[in-house]
């Protein structure tokens, strides 16, 4: 009996998450989508007529990965012809700030989402994807969605780079672990996609949070900067339609991280710009010069 590959991703509300997960299903693929904001929104309802399985997923709470799991689980054993494939981490959170800008909530809750949470939910559905070796499916997957911030951490990025540092690191050692059982891990890095996602919607509202969170001489020093920030953030972040992605090099490339036999350990969208920048990043200029290149290359507003 051919089995039928089935995929659970995470963080399917807007943006990457609802591209994968909708193209995942056209590709021919059962398709659970976990969504933060419930089964009872647009983006979900989209997802379900694409004959997507929406699942609500808070990957932050261990109740919630449980009921993700048992919700995967429940749906391979009422079709007996499916088998779990791949587990894709994509829920993931930044926020845009110096450190020391950055209140103990918010850099917890970038750890929590971007690397914890992939953790948990693969803690939770991994012993589904062994099963699924015995069931002669060939290379079953965990695929964590990284980012260039991860190879190369950029300043105003801290917490967001070492929580995708991490989950890279995470990666590589899961893929040597799970090799003897038939599994693999890959990391996929997406290249920038801010445009089309909402990923920065609540810029705006944690600028104003870590302004007022600072010391009085903290104020005094970074409310310029600040607030310069937070202004162009709002102007290059506006709320985007839960489907605005549609990228086809990183849909793509996410559907050969998905679909190849024998997959690698990194899948990279990079465009003509990230190349020319990160090369020039690697070789052994002053860092001084690193420093002027990583300028140009955010283009953030000057204060």
């Amino acid at each position: 009996m051919a089995l039928k590959r089935v995929v659970a991703i995470t963080g399917c509300d807007s943006g990457l998450g609802y591209a994968l997960a909708a193209r995942s299903a056209r590709e021919g693929l059962v398709t659970v989508a976990g969504m933060l904001n419930g089964i009872d929104t647009k983006a979900a309802t989209a997802l379900a007529k694409l004959t997507v399985h929406p699942c609500s997923l808070d990957v932050t709470k261990a109740e919630s990965v449980t009921d993700f799991g048992k919700f995967v689980s429940d749906l391979l054993k009422k079709n007996p012809s499916y088998s779990l494939h791949a587990v894709v981490n994509n829920a993931g959170v930044m926020t845009i700030g110096d450190y020391e800008w950055q209140t103990p909530s918010m850099i917890e809750n970038t750890v929590n989402v971007n690397l914890l949470g992939p953790m948990r939910v693969v803690s939770t559905l991994l012993p589904q994807l062994r099963t699924s070796v015995t069931e002669g499916a060939s290379s079953p997957r965990v695929i964590n969605i990284a980012s260039h911030c991860g190879l190369q951490p950029l300043p105003g990025f801290g917490a967001y780079s070492a929580s995708k540092a991490g989950l890279l690191a995470w990666t590589q050692a899961l893929r040597y672990e799970l090799a003897a059982h038939g599994l693999t891990a890959v990391a996929f890095v997406p290249g920038g996609f801010i445009g089309s996602s909402n990923i920065l919607s609540r810029q705006a509202t944690q600028c104003n949070t870590m302004l007022e969170s600072l010391s009085e001489e903290q104020q005094s020093f970074y409310e310029k900067k600040i607030t310069t920030l937070r202004d162009y953030l709002q102007n290059v972040s506006q709320n985007n339609k839960y489907d605005s992605l549609s990228d086809v090099d990183i849909l793509e490339t996410y559907i050969k991280a998905l679909t190849d036999d024998n997959p690698k350990a990194v899948y990279k969208v990079e465009s003509w710009r990230y190349t020319i920048y990160y090369n020039l990043l690697k070789l052994p200029f002053p860092e001084i010069a690193h420093r002027w290149l990583i300028k140009k290359f955010l283009c953030f507003p000057d204060v």
